[in-house]
C-alpha cells in the first residue's frame, strides 16, 4: 500500500446542478469553513431513526437529541437513492419543529451493498458525492453519514475488494471537499460522519490516521460485542470475562490507531439480544440465541419481573434472567455511565441505535447523562 502521508484536500470541481436549482462550481483558494462542531465542553447525544420502524417521534425527547440520523438511503444501480423511503415526512416535521435538532442523511448500513463500486473510480466517486449533495439539499440534510459495513469485507453477501481501504479514505476526502464547496457558497458548514465496527479486529482494513483528518465525527458501534455461543453482554462499557469485548477496549483501540478522540461517539443499543437458558444464573455459561428484543419489550418484562433485573457492575451493564431466558441490554444506568465516561475521555458523546426502539423515552433522556 502507498503510503500518501497527511490527506491533502484538493477543490472538487463539480458541476452539478441540485434539485432546488443550486449548483456547484469549483471554488479556488483555502480558508473553506470548517464543518459543524460542538461547542467547547458540550457532549453531543445522537440518535439514529431508521425508516421502516415507523418510530413515534415525542416532543419530550428533543432536549436530549442533538442529532438524528435518518438511516438509510442505498447505493442502487450507480447511484445514491432514497426511493425506498416511507416515513420521511414525520421525521422532516418533527425536525421542523425542533429545528436545534441536526438531521443527518444516514447512508449505507448492514447487508448494504455497493460502496466498494462506488468508491473504486474518481469517476464513481464524484457520482457518489454529486448524488450525495443533490439529496441533502432536496431534503434540508446538513450533514452526511457513510455506514460502510464493512471496507474489505463480503459479509451479508456484499462485494469488496483489496482496494477498499484506500478507496473508502478516497471516497471520504471527495466527500469532503464536495461538501466543503458547498459551504464556500453558501455559509452553511455541512458535517462528515461515519459509522466504524466497534471491533478492533477491523482496524487494519481502516487507514484510520487519514479518515480521522477527514471527518468531523466517528460513531463508533459499540454493541452487538456478545461472545458466541455464551449468554453475554453486548454492549457493555467493560469487560468482566476475560473473552469479552467491551466498549472500552474498542475505543481505546481506536484512538490507538489514529481516530481523534474528541471526535469519536460512543455507541448505546435501544435494544437487547436475548438467549434461552435454563440457568439460574446465566452470564456466560452456554446458551443458544434466540432473538433480538426492542427496549419497549424489554421494559415491559422488567415490569412484570422486576427480580430477573440484575446489573453488572464490573462491565457497568444490565441483564435479565429468569431462568427461562437471559437478555443482554442497555438501560438508562448504564448509558448515564457511558455518557460519564464520555466526559472523563474527552470524547464527542453517545449515540444510540434505533430511536424506534425505546417508547419509554427513558433511554433518549439518559444520553445527557442526568
Amino acid at each position: 500500500m502507498v503510503n500518501h502521508g497527511k490527506p491533502v484536500f484538493r477543490c472538487l470541481c463539480l458541476a452539478v446542478t441540485l434539485s432546488l436549482g443550486l449548483t456547484l462550481g469549483c471554488v479556488p483558494g483555502a480558508g473553506l469553513p470548517t464543518a459543524l462542531a460542538a461547542a467547547p465542553g458540550k457532549r453531543l447525544s445522537a440518535v439514529y431513526v431508521y425508516d421502516g420502524s415507523r418510530a413515534k417521534y415525542r416532543d419530550a425527547d428533543a432536549a436530549s437529541i442533538d442529532q438524528i440520523f435518518y438511516s438509510f438511503a442505498l447505493f442502487r444501480k450507480g447511484h445514491v437513492s432514497v426511493s425506498h423511503w416511507k416515513n420521511l415526512k414525520a421525521f422532516q416535521q418533527y425536525i421542523r419543529k425542533h429545528p436545534q435538532i441536526q438531521p443527518i442523511l444516514s447512508i449505507g448500513g448492514w447487508g448494504a451493498d455497493g460502496f466498494s463500486q462506488a468508491a473504486a473510480t474518481a469517476e464513481t466517486r464524484a457520482t457518489f458525492v454529486a448524488d450525495t449533495l443533490a439529496l441533502l439539499a432536496q431534503y434540508g440534510f446538513t450533514g452526511v453519514d457513510i455506514d460502510w459495513e464493512y471496507p474489505g469485507s463480503s459479509v451479508a453477501g456484499i462485494e469488496s475488494s483489496p482496494a477498499d481501504r484506500e478507496n473508502y479514505t478516497l471516497l471520504l476526502q471527495a466527500l469532503r471537499e464536495g461538501l466543503d464547496t458547498l459551504a464556500a457558497q453558501d455559509g452553511i458548514a455541512r458535517r462528515l460522519c461515519i459509522a466504524l465496527s466497534g471491533s478492533p479486529s477491523l482496524i487494519p482494513t481502516l487507514e484510520c490516521a487519514r479518515i480521522g483528518a477527514i471527518v468531523d465525527q466517528v460513531n463508533l458501534m459499540t454493541y452487538d460485542l456478545q461472545l458466541p455461543e455464551l449468554a453475554s453482554h453486548h454492549s457493555a462499557l467493560f469487560a468482566s470475562n476475560p473473552a469479552a469485548l467491551s466498549a472500552d477496549a474498542c475505543v481505546q483501540a481506536y484512538l490507538a490507531a489514529g481516530i481523534p478522540a474528541e471526535k469519536l461517539m460512543l455507541g448505546a443499543a435501544f435494544y437487547g439480544h436475548r438467549w434461552t437458558t435454563r440457568l439460574a444464573e446465566p452470564l456466560y455459561q452456554p446458551a443458544k440465541k434466540k432473538d433480538t428484543l426492542p427496549y419497549t419489550s424489554i421494559a415491559k418484562l422488567l415490569r412484570k419481573t422486576p427480580a430477573a433485573a440484575h446489573f453488572d457492575t464490573v462491565a457497568q451493564a444490565p441483564y435479565f434472567a429468569d431462568g427461562k431466558v437471559f437478555i443482554s441490554y442497555d438501560d438508562p444506568q448504564s448509558i448515564a455511565r457511558k455518557a460519564a465516561y464520555c466526559d472523563q475521555n474527552g470524547l464527542l458523546g453517545v449515540f444510540a441505535w434505533e430511536y424506534g426502539g425505546d417508547t419509554t423515552g427513558t433511554l433518549v433522556a439518559a444520553l445527557r447523562g442526568n
